[in-house]
């Protein structure tokens, strides 16, 4: 037995005081509703409070409750906004030791199927036990984890195996708490981010495990069951332990929504709003935010314009223009300008959609970033050239 993501919570009730409070959940907003004077009490307690855990049950499948824990992001009046939240697989508390999380993209990344084949042709048998594939150490919160990719299936699990699994990471968890699992989502989807250059790379599952064996789902806005591959032939050569854990180990240095080590992501954007001014605007500020680390001297010299420092990163990057005719004080300069007209108003959607040099430069300034944000986790020029083959 178990629950797709994709399965929406839509009815239960929250502990409360004495109490119980009824609810029902979409798209991670949760309606309480009442008709004494607890729910009263509740909206007085924490209206407009943030990040807080709520315990009731839910009711999602037949008429059995089961145990769920809620980690509200902020509530007004009877309405709380959820950033996730776990169900457990029976009514009572299970202290799960494991989470374990299926990212068609990471699959990617991991070269799923090239290990697959490779070790389907050594002999492996994956119906008998998953396979750790790699092993990856990582810190986070100042504590110290493994990340472990595997391929295959638990034979002695019988029908509560997942048996459309690919890849699943896998990572022993330090405390019993939900914020603890909050924060290894977020990282995890941030490297899959990173590594595709995209927004879209929800997660498919995310299981909790105790002593291997599965206890509960975390929900959180995170998955999708709509999910499209099409990143795995990029990765055919990747070195997976070369760049993985300097990435890995950058990424996790922030693990919240406030960003002041790791690099940047907040500029990456979907097929739809590629080539937006909005997008371009948060590509130089996610450029602004590099050079201050890599050069935090000039950053902080209010006589050493942007044009001065995109030319001093395309000068640091000579392969990024290699194979054009424009020089980096050109390129430069055409950024800076295009900068300028966003902020004073005069360039707008449709400039940006039908400007074939606008989209050039937008891609351009893609691989620019790329490139400071391996230069700022500790790669070297030629680590830096061969990643951009991916």
């Amino acid at each position: 037995m178990y629950i797709e993501m994709g399965d929406m919570v839509d009815k239960g009730f929250i502990f409360f005081k004495e109490g119980k409070i009824p609810f029902v959940i979409e798209n991670y907003r949760m309606e309480l509703f009442s008709d004494d004077s607890l729910l009263d009490d509740f909206c007085k307690e924490y209206n407009f409070k943030e990040n807080y855990i709520l315990h009731g049950q839910c009711f999602d499948i037949g008429i059995r409750g089961r145990k769920a824990t809620f980690f509200v992001e902020n509530s007004m009046g009877s309405t709380c906004y959820l950033r996730c939240y776990i169900i457990n697989m029976f009514d009572k508390d299970e202290e799960y030791d494991t989470i374990g999380l299926q990212s068609p993209s990471l699959d990617e990344v991991f070269r799923y199927e090239y290990e697959y084949i490779d070790m389907v042709r050594a002999g492996t048998n994956f119906a008998v036990e998953p396979k750790v594939v790699y092993k990856i150490p990582f810190e986070m919160n100042d504590l110290q984890y493994e990340l472990e990719f595997r391929i295959g299936h638990n034979n002695r699990l019988g029908l509560l195996e997942d048996l459309e699994r690919r890849g699943e990471l896998i990572l022993p968890l330090h405390t019993n708490e939900i914020q603890e699992c909050y924060d290894i989502t977020n990282v995890l989807h941030r490297l899959a981010m990173f590594m595709t250059s995209h927004t879209e790379v929800p997660f498919k599952q995310i299981t909790l495990y105790k002593q291997g064996i599965k206890v509960g789902w975390f929900h959180c806005p995170l998955t999708s069951e709509d999910i499209v591959r099409g990143h795995g032939g990029f990765f055919h050569q990747f070195d997976v332990m070369k760049y993985i854990p300097k990435i890995l180990n950058n990424i996790a240095l922030d693990s919240g929504n406030k960003i002041t080590q790791s690099v940047p992501l907040g500029h990456l954007g979907d097929y739809d709003a590629m080539f937006t001014p909005q997008r371009f605007v948060e590509q130089v500020v996610a450029f602004e935010y590099l050079f201050d680390k890599l050069d935090h001297k000039n950053a902080q010299n209010h006589k050493y314009p942007l044009k001065k420092e995109l030319e001093c990163m395309f000068n640091e990057f000579p392969q990024l223009l290699s194979q054009t005719k424009l020089s980096a004080e050109k390129v430069s300069d055409q950024i800076k300008e295009i900068r300028r007209t966003i902020a004073h108003g005069y360039a707008y959607y449709y400039d940006f959609k039908n400007d074939a040099n606008t989209k050039y430069l937008m891609l351009l300034l893609d691989k620019l970033i790329k490139c400071m944000s391996l230069r700022w986790m500790g790669f070297s020029n030629d680590d830096i050239s061969n990643y951009l083959l991916f």
